[in-house]
């Protein structure tokens, strides 16, 4: 059996992921792409028509992902939603403003920026232990469905985080390291249930105005996207 090419992307920006303590913990809750996030959606999509196409388009559920699969990739549709590709659940707490949570689990909010504990999660939410089993489960099977094929797949900041933390042998508490920035290419090669990383975070299509909307402080940095 041949292996998949997987290009993963980040959806677009989404209100929520502007810097400041009034964005939302965002997970399953459902925030549409603003209009920076569409404006990305329509670049990254050019960038995808000059090369080759695509047998398959995947993307999570969540608007912001399937938005920006359909923006970037409806030539090549229809977009075949995929719960395994959701973002973290972040249980109660999804959704609220980070002040909010903060303020109310002060000691649940340090503890997951020690990013230490795989079984860590809020409360009603998922584990990174458990994302990061359904985020390898979901894209063995999409390459096991795709064999020797190349398979667009939008999805969110914390799927591909654990991802690639996972070839690289990082536990999945650590959150942080392979973070992509929004409307990112991420390319792997996968067979079976092993992956090899040919390239990470690339977004040579965004201007450098794009990529500067990433950086987000230390007192608002969180899982999520």
């Amino acid at each position: 059996m041949q292996p998949c090419l997987l290009i993963l992307v980040r959806h677009g920006r989404t209100a929520g992921n502007r810097a400041g303590l009034g964005t939302p913990m965002s997970g399953w809750t459902d925030t549409p792409l603003d209009a920076r996030g569409r404006q990305e959606a329509e670049v990254l999509g050019r960038r995808l028509a000059a090369g080759p196409g695509f047998d398959a388009v995947y993307a999570s559920p969540l608007s912001r992902a399937l938005e920006t699969a359909r923006i970037a990739a409806g030539a090549w549709g229809p977009v075949r939603p995929h719960e395994g590709l959701r973002e973290i659940g972040c249980g109660e707490v999804d959704g609220a403003p980070i002040e909010e949570v903060k303020a109310r689990h002060a000691a649940l909010w340090e503890a997951n920026l020690r990013q230490d504990d795989d079984d860590f999660r809020w409360p009603g939410g998922e584990s990174y232990r458990e994302l990061r089993a359904r985020c390898l489960a979901a894209v063995c099977s999409i390459a096991a469905a795709h064999p020797g094929q190349r398979v667009l797949v939008v999805t969110h900041a914390g799927v591909i985080g654990q991802i690639v933390g996972a070839l690289h042998g990082v536990p999945p508490a650590r959150w942080e390291p392979f973070r992509p920035g929004n409307a990112s290419l991420t390319t792997l090669s996968w067979q079976g249930e092993r992956g090899v990383l040919l390239r990470f975070d690339d977004r040579e299509h965004l201007d450098d105005r794009g990529r500067s909307d990433d950086r987000i402080s230390a007192s608002t940095r969180r899982p999520g996207g």
